[in-house]
């Protein structure tokens, strides 16, 4: 802190074009947060007017035991703790009772409450001083605020090749050697590991990353990334999902409020919704946890080394145990035994010579003959334009069920 005895005050400023100003985030923090972390103490806010006396309103605000009182405005989010010190230190001691700042004053706090009126001026301040006034100093300050982030972490030796391109927030934490390329934005309370390698076009955001993690131009929100995991591209991790050691999640895949186990392959183009994996799982091509049933949801375990073939449906609740293994397009709603392998899906059935496939008829008919439907038990198949025997045929006329016969003496389905 500044100092123990230090009262901060932030003065609340509004205009036509950006309303609140000191509510504007910029980088984690709105501006009236930076302007109180250069003060570097608890601070009050209260409205600012250049014509009302705001003195009762300081006063009500602050500690009197507290012997300086330091008032900011909230539109300058560039101020420096550093600054704010000095200033302090030179009130002390030169024994003052009030010093001026471009944007603000220092206070004795006893001669703050000997004052019977305040009326806060609003200079134009420069440099560190300079206010939020519009949209294009908001910008032109923003950036400002992003290189001072930016060259914090290369000063810790991170390695950030763009500076023009990358967005880090305040309070992201990256340790020594992980690389940022451009294109990012790193958002919230993230942590990012030694050696991770977030590579261009990643949106990053409350999440915990791995040592030595590489992530590539994907979406990730509140989950957390074990050591040497890969992710992307166009991977979309939603929140509360969590990624063992070693881990592979390829392209198109969604993660939602699961647990991948170390060790796993989820490859591509499949959606994993609350549940629960096992380590070394390998899951194919157009999985789906099918985890709600419209009104409620539910969650599904699989156990270790287990194996899910492409296109297969996990429909949930089910618990598939240690080293299963799911057939391709299979449909899962029952649980599945160790070492089991489960097939749930139609027998196929093929119909040689066909004619009724409109979109390409035999001998190059223009339009294909009438046909009929017959009901057999793996599906409906066109009678009329194959030579199979039928068992039934659906008609849509009532008059022709005299003509449903069996093969059998020709009497009466």
């Amino acid at each position: 802190m500044v100092g123990i005895g230090v009262n901060g005050v932030i003065l609340r400023v509004k205009n036509n074009v950006l309303g609140e100003i000191g509510n504007i985030p910029v980088l984690g923090k709105t501006l009236e947060n930076w302007v109180a972390d250069a003060v570097n103490a608890q601070c009050a806010v209260i409205e600012s007017s250049p014509v009302i006396n705001i003195a009762e309103k300081i006063k009500s605000a602050v500690d009197r035991t507290k012997p300086v009182t330091v008032v900011m405005y909230g539109d300058t989010p560039l101020v420096t703790a550093k600054t704010v010190e000095i200033a302090v230190r030179q009130l002390s001691e030169q024994k003052l009772n009030t010093l001026k700042l471009p944007r603000g004053c220092v206070f004795n706090t006893d001669y703050l409450f000997e004052a019977d009126t305040l009326f806060p001026q609003e200079p134009a301040g420069g440099g560190e001083f300079e206010p939020v006034c519009d949209c294009e100093s908001l910008s032109r300050i923003t950036d400002t605020v992003r290189r001072r982030i930016l060259n914090y972490h290369a000063g810790n030796g991170v390695v950030i090749y763009d500076y023009r391109n990358t967005y880090i927030d305040c309070d992201v934490v990256i340790e020594k050697g992980a690389v940022i390329e451009p294109y990012n934005f790193i958002k919230g309370k993230t942590i990012i590991k030694s050696d991770a390698h977030i590579m261009p076009g990643n949106y990053i955001e409350n999440c915990i990353i791995g040592r030595a993690v590489r992530i590539d131009s994907s979406r990730l929100y509140n989950s957390l990334i074990g050591a040497e995991t890969r992710i992307g591209p166009f991977a979309y991790l939603r929140p509360d999902t969590v990624i063992g050691c070693g881990c592979r999640i390829g392209d198109f895949v969604e993660l939602k409020n699961c647990v991948i186990g170390d060790g796993c392959k989820v490859s591509h183009l499949t959606y994993i919704g609350d549940a629960e994996l096992g380590k070394e799982c390998n899951v194919g091509c157009g999985v789906v946890f099918a985890n709600y049933d419209g009104k409620n949801k539910f969650r599904s375990t699989v156990g270790s080394r287990v194996f899910i073939g492409s296109n297969a449906n996990i429909v949930a609740p089910v618990n598939i145990a240690d080293r299963a293994f799911i057939a391709a397009g299979s449909t899962v709603t029952k649980d599945v035994p160790e070492q089991a392998l489960a097939i749930a899906r139609a027998r196929q059935t093929v119909i040689p010579g066909w004619a009724g496939n409109m979109y390409a008829p035999p001998n190059g008919e223009a339009s294909p003959r009438p046909f009929k439907f017959v009901q057999y038990s793996d599906g409906i198949i066109d009678a009329a334009a194959t030579d199979t025997h039928n068992t039934s045929v659906v008609t849509d006329g009532p008059e022709s069920a005299g003509d449903l016969k069996e093969d059998n003496g020709g009497q009466p389905n």
